[in-house]
């Protein structure tokens, strides 16, 4: 039987709280949460807190309450250490020796228009990059902050811009949509989920996330508009889903499929093959970044699953998908010049 307590309780600057919590067995790494005090985060931070992998869990925000948050996490038994760092200039400190870093940004809700959400989330991923373009060695970043399409371009031009750049350690966390796309068609063809495999390729937004029902297993024997009607119910999920939420963004799926990409990044850093659903630089699609499975190891990502034998409305969707994603991109960057 294992006793926890409190060894101790230190405060630092900008209330840096520390707890540590019995001895660490085998686990081994460092994972920081930025923007830990949101819905967003406090709940990635709940779905870390145990991890079997996860040595110490790092949350940092500029919100005053977070070392409340923190305190809360530290009531759940573990045997990795949790710490809170609050306020911007703790954030270099928060991050360094870290071999993750989750940014989680805020959401879309009834008191935060997506504009506003969105500017904030400028600022934020702006902020991140340009601290965590500092910090040697560079960890790897996974970004959920949405519009994932355009802030993972700018994070990296960010990165670029201050002098420490690795396209491999970069990744926008869009495996909510590979699962939702699985759980669907599991729901449609009264199948078990775990049984399902369904390809997502393309972007993470409605108008450039295309799931690929050629290359689906179990195969299935929809005709041409079976898989249309496939298509737009999967890209209109998550409007349906704030729709039933009276404007508040879903983040649940979310946050399950950041805990299954911290998984598994801690297993790719133990050389156990992975494949991980991730938002990439990418240059072999047609588009500079690109979201599918792709295989991970110690240095980050590394070749994305190509796929054959598309059908033709997959292959109109991912013409049109490309096209916008050039957009995003060049967003992303051009926010640089006018920031």
């Amino acid at each position: 039987m294992t006793i926890y307590k409190i060894k101790n309780l230190r405060f630092y600057p900008k209330t840096l709280l520390y707890f540590y919590f019995g001895k660490i067995l085998s686990r081994n790494y460092h994972v920081t949460i930025v923007g830990g005090g949101n819905e967003v985060g406090q709940s990635v931070a709940l779905s870390l807190r145990t991890q079997p992998l996860i040595s110490k869990l790092i949350v940092h925000d500029t919100v005053k309450h977070l070392p409340g948050i923190v305190l809360d996490l530290s009531h759940i038994p573990s045997n990795s250490a949790i710490e809170g760092y609050v306020g911007n200039d703790t954030l270099e400190s928060a991050i360094q020796n870290s071999d993750l870093i989750i940014a989680t940004g805020v959401t879309e809700n009834p008191g935060l228009s997506a504009k506003a959400a969105f500017n904030l989330n400028i600022d934020f991923i702006k902020t991140l990059a340009t601290c965590a373009a500092k910090v040697t060695p560079v960890p790897l970043i996974g970004i959920v902050t949405e519009p994932i399409n355009i802030l993972v371009p700018m994070a990296a031009e960010v990165m670029r811009n201050n002098g420490e750049y690795d396209p491999r350690k970069l990744f926008g966390i869009t495996g909510a949509d590979f699962l939702k796309a699985k759980a669907l068609y599991a729901t449609e063809n009264n199948l078990k989920p775990e049984n399902c495999t369904v390809p997502v390729i393309g972007g993470h937004s409605k108008e450039t996330v295309i799931p690929l029902l050629s290359q689906v297993k179990p195969s299935c024997n929809w005709d041409q508009k079976k898989m249309e009607e496939f298509t737009v119910k999967f890209r209109s999920r998550e409007e349906l889903t704030r729709n039933v939420m009276k404007g508040w963004s879903p983040i649940l799926s979310t946050v399950y499929s950041v805990s299954t990409f911290v998984q598994g990044i801690c297993d790719a850093l133990q050389s156990r093959p992975t494949i991980l659903h991730a938002y990439v630089e990418n240059n072999d699609f047609g588009t500079s970044y690109f979201a599918g499975l792709l295989n991970v190891d110690q240095n980050g990502a590394g070749e994305m699953q190509r796929y054959s034998n598309l059908s033709q409305f997959e292959c109109d969707l991912l013409e049109r998908c490309i096209e916008q994603l050039r957009k995003d991109v060049v967003k992303g960057k051009k926010i640089l010049e006018y920031a």
